[in-house]
């Protein structure tokens, strides 16, 4: 078995750490804990430029301590089983940030790569299903998980056997989608114990 997965939303709480700089730099109103309720969220912070709002997080010490969703013993039972490799949607220039974030908890795993339905305006910037399709071996079963519809759509797509999980978090609660929904880094495991 090989699992493709995603890591901000999903291993990552990245959610959590931006919502604390929104909160402390732009929005002191926001209660503690806030989620917020679109991916993109431009609908509920129309007062703050998104794009500096991200460069300025991403170049923060923050964003390379990220608490951890998965469970750290468990994540690494699955790299001793299976072939776990992560795919998340980041511009390059982030990659050695979120390798050292992902290390410092101690989680083992094949290798990082970058891809997924947004492409920061970088030319060629591939998809999560392209970059599945340069270390998929064709015989094992191919297992995915992601909290973004939009990529599991993607995956499913191409590899219409796979395993496609879509972790539930407050920005694609709502809507039906056709891939098996997990509550949370348990059940996903949960589900591949079973």
């Amino acid at each position: 078995m090989q699992l493709f997965l995603d890591v901000d939303g999903v291993i990552l709480d990245f959610e959590k750490a931006f919502m604390e700089y929104i909160r402390s730099t732009y929005h002191p109103e926001l209660p503690p804990g806030y989620r917020p309720k679109t991916w993109e969220m431009h609908g509920e912070f129309g007062d703050v430029d998104i794009e500096v709002a991200w460069e300025d997080f991403t170049s923060s010490e923050a964003f390379q301590q990220l608490e951890l969703i998965a469970d750290a013993k468990s994540f690494n039972a699955l790299s001793a089983q299976f072939e776990v490799w992560l795919v998340t949607n980041l511009p390059d220039k982030l990659r050695a940030s979120r390798l050292a974030n992902l290390r410092a908890h101690g989680l083992k795993f094949k290798g990082l790569l970058l891809g997924g339905h947004h492409n920061f305006s970088i030319l060629g910037y591939p998809t999560k299903s392209q970059v599945i399709r340069l270390l998929r071996h064709k015989n094992e079963e191919l297992v995915f998980l992601d909290d973004h519809p939009v990529n599991c759509q993607d995956v499913a797509q191409h590899y219409p056997g796979a395993k496609v999980f879509l972790m539930t978090r407050p920005h694609n609660e709502k809507g039906e989608f056709p891939f098996r929904r997990v509550a949370n880094w348990e059940e996903f495991y949960a589900a591949l114990q079973a």
